[in-house]
């Protein structure tokens, strides 16, 4: 048994297709299917069950996977206190965000980023919650972006800042007001949410002490906060989104609420094996310094559960 076949066996049980394996292992089809081949012979069962399509593992072999990915794990740590991997920046990491984060806060944070770490190269995807907790805990990611608290054993939670939600809706809907409570959008009929699976969904209807807004006329299932401004706009009624999601031809249909703010967390996530503590340090101090100052930690937010 080596550790290659062990990379291998959990490739294809990520991938649950042998070229895929293969094409992340930077192998043939042909090896990585030998190579497995000869550890079920090695360990006398069978990993993967090759009659099932996609491929599945077996009882037992969902059982030595999971042992597998343990092993890795805790022989890539060693490799990283060898070579001091701690302090080091300079590789390739693979980042996922939250799509109700991304396109707010990437624009303002992987300019300067990049350029003060030429040698640091992140490659960013957009994936919900649930999808960022499972790759996590499978190794398929090194870091991401999302709404906290998380409270998972196997992940480190390092907090970036508290992000503000702000009303969007029509102008005259409370034109005599500058600032609302949390009261005030409470008992609203028809707001507009993000489709199940977006931690922002739970948070906005959690704010509005409101369940499933199922009775409305028009169903809408859309995972882009731009498009429920757009059918605010259009529809009446309203919607609440993060204060970085305002932009300047917003303006009107937008309005901050009275202390204590309703707020999200937003976090960098890590698995707790991943210990490239100075790298996890330059992306929290750039963050920091490219979101606005009021959204740094006080007494005077409101934090709102995601789940």
């Amino acid at each position: 048994m080596t550790l290659q076949q062990l990379e291998y066996v959990v490739a294809l049980d990520t991938y649950r297709h042998y070229t895929k394996a293969a094409q992340r292992c930077f192998v043939t089809q042909p090896t990585l299917t030998i190579q497995v081949k000869k550890l079920e012979e090695e360990l006398g069962f069978k990993i993967f069950d090759k009659s099932k399509h996609p491929i599945r593992p077996t009882p037992l072999g969902k059982m030595f996977i999971e042992k597998a990915r343990k092993v890795l794990h805790m022989v890539s740590e060693m490799k990283a206190m060898i070579q001091e991997e701690v302090e080091s920046m300079e590789g390739t990491y693979r980042l996922a965000v939250i799509p109700t984060i991304a396109p707010y806060l990437i624009p303002r944070f992987f300019g300067p980023f990049s350029r003060a770490h030429p040698n640091t190269h992140i490659h960013i995807e957009e994936l919900e919650s649930t999808q960022i907790l499972t790759a996590l805990h499978r190794g398929e990611i090194d870091m991401a972006i999302l709404a906290g608290p998380i409270n998972e054993p196997f992940i480190r939670e390092i907090p970036l800042y508290d992000e503000p939600f702000v009303f969007y809706g029509p102008p005259d809907l409370f034109s005599d007001k500058s600032r609302l409570t949390v009261d005030d959008v409470k008992g609203i009929d028809k707001v507009w949410v993000l489709k199940s699976g977006h931690c922002l969904r739970n948070q906005v209807l959690h704010i509005c002490n409101q369940t499933d807004p199922s009775e409305q006329t028009i169903r809408f299932q859309s995972g882009s906060i731009e498009a429920l401004k757009r059918m605010v706009e259009h529809y009446g009624g309203f919607t609440l989104v993060p204060e970085m999601a305002v932009q300047t031809h917003d303006k009107g249909r937008y309005l901050p609420f009275d202390p204590p703010q309703p707020v999200r967390e937003v976090c960098l996530a890590t698995h707790i094996n991943f210990h490239r503590l100075a790298l996890l340090r330059a992306i929290q101090d750039s963050i920091s310094n490219c979101v606005p100052a009021h959204f740094k930690r006080n007494t005077k937010f409101v934090k709102v559960p995601w789940r």
